[in-house]
């Protein structure tokens, strides 16, 4: 197996425990740096950066989140496959995060968060802001970056819940995107909510 198999579907060629460990090992790394750059993963598939996070913050957004989108693919597997585990779904979920880990650097001395804040008060003000060339080439670069990983993440996500389920139906596929839809829908219902 290539290196694509390990990027793409790692599920193939690690055991359940494996990807387990290497994805706690990940999520207190991510959680780190979410503290150190400001980024909050207040949704399944979110990412955002604020002016100030805190550890609390950082915690609760990766718990809830994590916890969710666990519960309802465990429970849309079970619907799936009666013998899909519930370390399966596990390994899936820490895995598949760990592509909008890296998207954490482009909030390096808050350059994301100012960018974007600046961005937003010409939207909100209907007033034209000079927005500097680097900015608009940074702005891209992070788009077609967060895009990307956006991709890999759910292809991850995919991946290992076909392993963990022997997903084989189209409607089966159906109920994996309900499933990921319903996860973000509520993350970030919850998390908006506790306003913590």
């Amino acid at each position: 197996m290539g290196m694509k198999t390990i990027i793409l579907n790692p599920f193939q060629k690690f055991s359940e425990k494996q990807l387990i460990a290497f994805g706690i090992s990940a999520t207190v790394i991510g959680g780190l740096l979410s503290l150190l750059f400001n980024g909050r993963f207040d949704g399944v598939l979110d990412l955002h950066f604020t002016e100030k996070t805190t550890i609390a913050t950082t915690a609760l957004d990766l718990i809830i989140s994590f916890s969710i989108l666990a519960s309802i693919l465990f429970l849309f597997g079970k619907v799936i496959n009666k013998k899909t585990r519930l370390i399966d779904i596990l390994a899936t979920c820490f895995i598949s995060k760990i592509p909008f880990f890296f998207l954490l650097f482009f909030n390096i001395n808050n350059k994301m968060f100012l960018v974007t804040e600046n961005l937003m008060k010409m939207v909100s003000t209907n007033k034209p802001t000079n927005i500097e060339t680097p900015d608009i080439i940074f702005l891209m670069s992070s788009g077609i970056t967060t895009f990307a990983c956006l991709i890999w993440s759910i292809a991850l996500l995919f991946n290992g819940f076909r392993t963990a389920t022997n997903l084989k139906e189209t409607k089966h596929i159906l109920l994996f995107a309900l499933a990921i839809i319903l996860a973000e829908v509520a993350s970030k219902i919850i998390i908006l909510n506790l306003n913590y």
